[in-house]
């Protein structure tokens, strides 16, 4: 009899959401720690759920923690992580810890040339593009009044998952009157204090306005009852 062959199974990482860049930057801190090779991985990022308060989601990313990897990354790449995590690949997470990975153990070989390094570029790229395209094309119609003030209403769909992202420059651009951008990802409501996020909603046409309205007012009440997330 020959000896049987072991085989092992890739260590699956949970990540909360498609966009959890500090669950990555945590996760990966601890896997290149414990010496575990991008081989033996498999990233899976869940769907985000539920609503939240974005002030402490991703529209606050915590900055760069100071750990030892933080000392061997260059600040630029942490960055282009943020980018990145955004892209809807879903090799991105791969990529990113790849890339970690080489620059623990062969920093000399990761170059902007680098074919890794240039891809995670290039995803970067297109992330930027998709916030630039979203800002500039989501058009915003009032609905009805959110409390005292009127609810302007958006429906975008994103090629990346950069909802909440954008949502968080609107509230720096556009901080009156309360509005509520949609998209097939993720929802995002500004209330005129708080800027709350919720799961996407698969159709425009899935409300009409005294839908969205009501959509948006759950949205409020979700997230006050709920409290900081």
């Amino acid at each position: 009899n020959r000896a049987t062959d072991v085989e092992f199974l890739p260590m699956r990482i949970d990540l909360s959401s498609p966009v959890d860049v500090h669950g990555f930057r945590t996760q990966s801190t601890t896997l290149l720690a414990s010496q575990v090779p991008p081989a033996q991985i498999s990233w899976e990022a869940n769907a985000a759920a539920g609503f939240a308060d974005a002030v402490r989601g991703l529209a606050s990313r915590p900055p760069p923690s100071t750990t030892a990897l933080n000392a061997i990354v260059p600040r630029s790449f942490l960055r282009l992580t943020e980018l990145v995590v955004l892209h809807r690949d879903e090799s991105r997470f791969d990529l990113l810890y790849r890339l970690l990975w080489r620059m623990v153990h062969e920093p000399n070989a990761v170059s902007p040339t680098d074919p890794d390094m240039a891809l995670a570029q290039r995803m970067g790229q297109a992330v930027r593009r998709e916030v630039f395209r979203m800002k500039a094309s989501v058009r915003m119609r009032e609905i009805g009044s959110l409390g005292p003030a009127p609810l302007r209403f958006g429906w975008f769909v994103p090629r990346h998952h950069v909802t909440e992202e954008v949502a968080a420059a609107l509230v720096r651009s556009e901080p009156q009157p309360a509005w509520l951008v949609v998209t097939p990802d993720r929802s995002a409501l500004w209330d005129g204090q708080r800027l709350l996020c919720g799961p996407g909603v698969a159709s425009a046409h899935a409300h009409d306005d005294t839908g969205w309205l009501a959509f948006a007012r759950d949205m409020q009440a979700s997230g006050a009852s709920a409290g900081s997330c």
